[in-house]
């Protein structure tokens, strides 16, 4: 697992907490895929090294889906509705972020 700061000045990112009261508490970033991200039953949200590579919607549009797992630990109708809340353009970011999985280097 390759570990590192979030650096949250970088997308924007430091604005969740103000915007919604939450906050992303990553210390590490997995390498495996394609996952994303994670948010643990703790709250402790992991995020994927290669997100450094995408643009930086696509970074607020992966916290976005993190942080709206605070609420809901799974992907029901509740949870795409918080989704919607943080990110509403989820479903086109979404399409996006698949896209461009296939283009990032492995390590």
């Amino acid at each position: 697992m390759r570990s590192g700061r979030w650096n949250s000045s970088a997308s924007g990112s430091r604005n969740w907490r103000v915007r919604t009261g939450f906050a992303l508490r990553a210390s590490a970033f997995p390498t495996h895929r394609p996952v994303w991200g994670s948010c643990g039953r703790d709250g402790r949200i992991l995020l994927n090294w290669r997100l450094m590579m995408l643009p930086p919607h696509l970074v607020d549009y992966v916290a976005a889906h993190e942080l709206a797992h605070l609420r809901e630990l799974n992907h029901s109708p509740r949870f795409w509705d918080i989704v919607s809340l943080l990110y509403p353009d989820h479903r086109s970011a979404r399409r996006e972020l698949n896209a461009l999985a296939s283009t990032l280097p492995d390590l």
